[in-house]
């Protein structure tokens, strides 16, 4: 078992870094960029190792095995001026295996059309992302697990529309003598249909990292979280974040990130009772932009 486990986890981190596929663009499909929940943007963006419920479908779907109950997570982004994000995800356990639901969406409003240079726009437009997906997770075993998920991805600017699908694919592996999970994903793997004559291309990339509990005494601990980010334009990104904890009820989060004109330092807090928990990221931005909010809350069932 653990020679099939090293040898699938070889392979997709393997295909991760080899597979031919267009660059990630500034333009390009920015919701497959950003992080959609409160809780990872607090934490560097890390995913790849980290267990973030049904929210991990957008990080690493091996990783939605690993979850304990059935859940819905949403999230709301105030992103840059008025632009926005909201998610959604639900994921159901059957034991051995996981399934999921998740939609993402990104607004730009008020986006002003001039034919000539004029103080006033003849009218004004907006532009919309829009993805939605079905996610499969398997626990081939206690520690090791595999994952997928698809999507169809809808994009409008104006009067022009584009429809795609894209694919993600991940295995995470768990020490559970040393509290530790290890992630990898191949993610935004598909085609775009042309917006008007141009296609958009994915953000495709991969990711690889870990996540462990770092200290823990009495009620008090610290998680420590760590991903290498490959996009496939040959650009390497770092992500780490740390975790403080008291009880599993309060948490306290820091975030680092490299690769991003905008972002860098992130932090946050999280409140988790009985069935409930609701995450705040905060995200200062560069270029004089104001910072980020991100809210997130999550039910159990």
């Amino acid at each position: 078992m653990r020679k099939y486990i090293n040898l699938c986890l070889s392979l997709l981190i393997c295909f991760s870094l080899f597979s031919v596929s267009r660059a990630e663009t500034s333009g390009s499909l920015p919701l497959l960029k950003i992080a959609p929940d409160a809780r990872s943007v607090a934490l560097g963006a890390t995913g790849a190792a980290v267990q973030h419920g049904a929210m991990s479908a957008f990080h690493n779907p091996a990783l939605m095995a690993f979850a304990e109950q059935s859940q819905a997570s949403f999230g709301y982004s105030d992103w840059l001026l008025d632009i926005s994000m909201q998610t959604a995800a639900l994921l159901f356990n059957y034991d051995r295996f996981t399934t999921g639901l998740s939609i993402n969406t990104y607004s730009v409003p008020d986006i002003e059309r001039r034919v000539l240079p004029s103080d006033d726009p003849i009218e004004t437009f907006s532009a919309h992302d829009f993805t939605g997906g079905g996610s499969f997770a398997y626990k081939i075993s206690d520690d090791f697990a595999i994952g997928l998920t698809g999507r169809w991805i809808h994009q409008e600017i104006y009067i022009e529309e584009a429809n795609g699908y894209a694919f993600d694919a991940g295995a995470a592996y768990r020490l559970f003598k040393f509290n530790t999970t290890f992630g990898a994903a191949v993610r935004n793997l598909g085609k775009m249909d042309a917006l008007e004559d141009e296609e958009s291309p994915l953000p495709a990339d991969a990711v690889a990292g870990f996540s462990s509990l770092i200290y823990q005494k009495g009620d008090f601990g610290l998680n420590g979280m760590a991903d290498a980010q490959f996009i496939f334009d040959d650009d390497i990104r770092a992500h780490a974040g740390l975790e403080g904890f008291w009880r599993e009820n309060l948490f306290l989060r820091l975030g680092y990130q490299t690769g991003s004109e905008l972002r860098t330092y992130s932090g946050g807090v999280g409140i988790a009772w009985n069935r409930f928990g609701f995450d705040y990221a905060f995200q200062p931005m560069a270029e004089d932009f104001e910072a980020s909010h991100r809210f997130g809350f999550k039910i159990k069932f």
